[in-house]
């Protein structure tokens, strides 16, 4: 892991509120991955093999029906952490994940990761606070899901895929509009419409599998 490296990891909430202790205990036990596009990092029903944060690139969360169709739950990318569900548990991996674009990731095996709690019990902490933030996002998308006007749901949907985006009023999306309907829960048409509008306004820009944001601002007041 480079300087350029830490300081993209430097950039998510969590690690950086963790004490440096910790923080460096972490990372002495880091490795950086490199996936295609496409290319699978861990499937549904597969082994805890660790901790993850996204360097560079996208991440896809997914799951799938026994017909194949593939349902997308969230994209995750730079300075987010995840995986830290099966490191509680115990329990197999719940979705699978694969790299949306090419992408880095830092990667704490779990032997490392188990090999430091029993030396460090009270970093069970630490880990506890980054699995209550996933919490909290998903009891807001819950209740988005219930109050929320469709085109309220796709404009703050856009903005928390924007979150980590270093630009002020500006930033770009890797999907499709069939991946953002799933994440939404409407349909494809609704999803088209919306962003039909959206592209009006000048709020944004519609490319093929990409959707380029031009002005926060406006796309946040429309999600209010």
């Amino acid at each position: 892991m480079n300087e350029q490296d830490r300081a993209i990891i430097n950039q998510g909430n969590w690690f950086s509120s963790r004490a440096d202790e910790f923080q460096q205990s972490l990372l002495q036990h880091a490795k950086v991955i490199k996936l295609d596009a496409g290319e699978a990092l861990f499937l549904r029903g597969d082994e805890n093999s660790g901790l993850y944060a996204v360097l560079n690139g996208v991440i896809r969360v997914s799951g799938a029906n026994s017909e194949g169709k593939e349902a997308v739950l969230t994209f995750i990318d730079a300075s987010t952490w995840f995986g830290e569900v099966a490191l509680f548990d115990g329990g197999l991996r719940t979705h699978d994940v694969h790299a949306q674009i090419p992408s880095r990731l830092l990667f704490i095996p779990y032997c490392a990761l188990i090999q430091l709690l029993a030396a460090k019990p009270i970093y069970w902490h630490d880990f506890g606070v980054l699995l209550s933030q996933k919490m909290r996002l998903l009891f807001t998308s819950l209740e988005d899901h219930a109050l929320l006007t469709a085109q309220q749901k796709v404009c703050k949907r856009l903005l928390i895929m924007t979150a980590t985006s270093l630009a002020r009023n500006t930033a770009t999306i890797m999907l499709s509009q069939q991946q953002l309907a799933d994440m939404t829960y409407l349909t494809r048409q609704t999803i088209n419409q919306i962003l039909q509008l959206l592209s009006e306004k000048n709020i944004v820009s519609l490319h093929y599998q990409r959707v380029e944001i031009i002005d926060k601002e406006k796309l946040a007041a429309l999600a209010q």
